[in-house]
């Protein structure tokens, strides 16, 4: 009988020892403004005790060497703050990133044409709020001025852009959401006179990723014209989403022209 105990002691002890650590969850990034001229300031926050937040601010992979946050994060140039939740007791959180923009480069720019034009449903506030420098929420039903949307393999634009040679960069402020069926583009390219000044590719989805906003940066050649054609190719829904083959809805709520410093 003794001998059964502790054969059930034994195994239950092993079942407790295989029991997974739990993880924690990923802090939460606020900022004071997404676009800024001087400085913005983006805080993190998880409040639970013993736990360690450390960061990046080049979107590289946050580990256990990455620097210590220990108070808001002043910024004076255009970053990507990566986080995580460190605690020797629980499994490390998930990453989180939040980029900021500066505008401290950034050059006269408007959007004269858009065919198609947006879907009925997702206007915005015209092709004029693609250059308000106003930043649309994560939850895109929350600031519908902001968000244009589309959904169809090609979207060409005209963009009106007078100081030519002064800037070497075209900025896409992009919605990233797949459970909305909404991802960044797979293609942008940029034309002036016909000829391809500029070209970016988008990496292949995985599965799994959080909804976020990317700033999709397409370098440009030296340029002549005022005006700039761009090609956008949307992305077809990959293999491991419920709408497979069909394309990606493209959400815009920003067009930046800008030097890269």
């Amino acid at each position: 009988m003794r001998r059964m105990y502790f054969i059930f002691l034994m195994l239950c002890s092993g079942l407790a020892l295989a029991q997974p650590r739990i993880q924690l969850s990923p802090p939460q990034a606020v900022v004071d403004s997404v676009f800024f001229t001087e400085t913005t300031t983006v805080r993190l926050e998880l409040d639970y005790p013993g736990v360690a937040l450390r960061y990046t601010l080049d979107g590289s992979p946050v580990g256990s060497n990455s620097s210590v946050y220990k108070g808001p994060l002043a910024l004076s140039q255009s970053a990507t703050v990566s986080a995580k939740a460190f605690h020797p007791d629980f499994e490390d959180s998930p990453q989180v990133s939040i980029a900021v923009r500066s505008l401290k480069y950034n050059q006269p720019l408007s959007i004269t044409n858009a065919t198609p034009k947006p879907a009925p449903q997702y206007t915005g506030a015209g092709l004029s709020a693609l250059t308000d420098r106003q930043k649309g929420a994560l939850n895109f039903a929350a600031t519908p001025k902001a968000w244009l949307g589309w959904e169809t393999d090609t979207l060409r634009m005209q963009l009106n852009a007078p100081e030519a040679g002064k800037v070497n960069m075209l900025v896409f402020s992009l919605l990233d959401n797949a459970g909305a069926w909404i991802m960044p583009p797979a293609v942008v390219k940029v034309y002036d006179a016909g000829e391809q000044i500029g070209q970016f590719e988008t990496a292949r989805p995985e599965p799994g990723g959080p909804t976020q906003y990317h700033f999709l940066e397409v370098p440009l050649k030296p340029w002549s014209s005022d005006t700039l054609e761009v090609l956008v190719l949307a992305r077809q829904l990959p293999d491991w989403h419920d709408g497979a083959g069909r394309p990606a809805w493209i959400f815009l709520d920003e067009i930046l022209l800008t030097q890269k410093p």
